[in-house]
C-alpha cells in the first residue's frame, strides 16, 4: 500500500475530530479548507515555533485532527525514506514507540510487511491508530521481543531520550524534526549510544564520533522529494507552509551489530548553492566530513551523478584528490549513487 491508499480514512477521521462539514473522499471541500488550515497553523506554531505543544497531551481533539491532515502524511513519507536507507528483514515484528496515530508503524508495514504494536501515552491517539488499521495498541511499554522499533518525532518531547532508546530492542529507527536543536540533540544521542555499545547503521557510514558536532553551526539532515496528495497541497496554499515538494528530517538508525566498513561509501549531508565554475556538496563517511567538489569543466558521464545529489543520498566516490577546497573530483574520478 501507499500513502494514497490511506487518504480516505485519514480525511474521514480528521473531519470527525475537526467537525468539518464533509466533502470528497480524498480532498477538502472549499468550506473545509479555512477551518482545517487554522487548526494546522495553530499546531504548527506549537510544535515548530515555541514548541509549547510538543507534549503527549497535545494529541487529542482538534490538534489530533490537524495532525492527521498535515503531519501524518509527512511522517509516513519520512519513515519510509529512513527505513529505505538500510537493509531490513521482511515481515518484522514492529514496535512503534510514541506512535501517536501510527503513521510510522503503517509506513513500516506498507514497506516491509509484518505486524506492529503501537505504544503511546495518549489514548485518543491510539484510538485513531486503531481506526486506521492497527490492531495492537498499548499505553504500557511491551516487554516482548521486537525486530524493529520506531520512534518518530518523539525523542525531542522526552526529558531523557537516551534512557528510553537504550532499553529498546532490535534495529531502532528514529526520525526527528530537521531543526538545529533537535538535529544536534539526535547526533549527541547517536554518540552516546555508540559509547554504550550500539552501532550506527544509517545515515552514518562511520562508527566514529559525529564530526558535525565539532562545529555549533552543523547538524545532519536528509530530505525526500514527494508528490503530496491534493488535500496537502490545499493546506499548503492556505497556510503558506512550504512542505509540499521537499520534506526535510533528521534520521538515525542504530543496532547492536556493526556494519561492514566501506571507505568509498559516503552520505551527502549538505548541498551548497552553485558557484561559478564548480559545484560542491558536503559528504560524511569513515574518514570524516568533507566538502566534495567538481569543477564544471571536469563533468564526465562517470561523474554526472554529482548533478543529482541531495541531502541524505548515499554515494560511492572513487579517485578524489585532496585540494584546498576539499575532496576534488578529477576528470577520471567516479561517482555512483548507492
Amino acid at each position: 500500500m501507499t500513502l494514497d491508499d490511506h487518504l480516505p480514512a485519514l480525511l474521514a477521521r480528521a473531519r470527525a475530530l475537526l467537525r468539518l462539514p464533509g466533502g470528497p473522499p480524498a480532498d477538502l471541500a472549499a468550506a473545509e479548507i479555512r477551518p482545517a488550515a487554522r487548526a494546522v497553523l495553530e499546531l504548527h506554531e506549537g510544535l515548530v515555533g515555541d514548541r509549547a505543544l510538543a507534549r503527549p497531551a497535545t494529541y487529542a481533539g482538534r490538534h489530533l485532527g490537524a495532525y492527521l491532515l498535515w503531519w501524518w502524511p509527512q511522517t509516513y513519507v519520512k519513515t519510509r525514506a529512513t527505513l529505505s536507507m538500510v537493509s531490513l528483514p521482511r515481515r518484522p515484528r514492529i514496535l512503534d514507540v510514541g506512535s501517536g496515530p501510527a503513521p510510522a508503524a503503517i509506513a513500516a508495514i506498507d514497506l516491509l510487511g509484518g505486524e506492529a504494536t503501537c505504544f503511546d501515552a495518549s489514548e485518543p491517539a491510539l484510538a485513531e491508530a486503531r481506526a486506521l488499521g492497527i490492531e495492537r495498541t498499548t499505553r504500557e511499554l511491551p516487554l516482548e521481543v521486537f525486530d524493529l522499533t520506531l520512534a518518530a518525532n518523539v525523542l525531542s518531547e522526552l526529558p531523557d531520550p537516551l534512557a528510553l532508546v537504550r532499553g529498546l530492542q532490535g534495529t531502532v529507527a528514529i526520525v526527528e524534526p530537521a531543526l538545529r536543536e533537535t538535529g544536534r540533540a539526535l547526533l549527541s544521542l547517536r554518540d552516546a549510544l555508540l559509547r554504550a555499545g550500539w552501532s550506527a547503521l544509517a545515515p552514518c557510514f562511520t562508527q566514529a564520533p559525529c564530526p558535525a558536532l565539532a562545529s555549533a553551526r552543523d547538524w545532519c539532515t536528509a530530505e525526500v522529494r514527494w508528490n503530496p496528495p491534493r488535500l496537502f497541497r490545499q493546506l499548503a496554499q492556505a497556510t503558506g507552509l512550504r512542505a509540499d515538494e521537499v520534506l526535510s528530517f533528521a534520521p538515525l538508525v542504530v543496532g547492536r551489530a556493526a556494519p561492514p566498513l566501506e571507505r568509498d561509501l559516503w552520505r551527502v549531508v549538505g548541498v551548497a548553492p552553485a558557484e561559478k565554475g564548480k559545484q560542491r556538496v558536503w559528504i560524511c563517511g569513515a574518514e570524516g566530513r568533507f566538502p566534495l567538489v567538481r569543477l564544471d569543466r571536469d563533468r564526465r558521464p562517470h561523474n554526472a551523478a554529482f548533478d543529482q545529489l541531495r541531502r541524505g543520498d548515499g554515494v560511492r566516490v572513487q579517485g578524489t584528490e585532496r585540494r584546498g577546497d576539499g575532496l576534488r573530483i578529477p576528470p577520471d574520478g567516479r561517482i555512483e549513487r548507492a
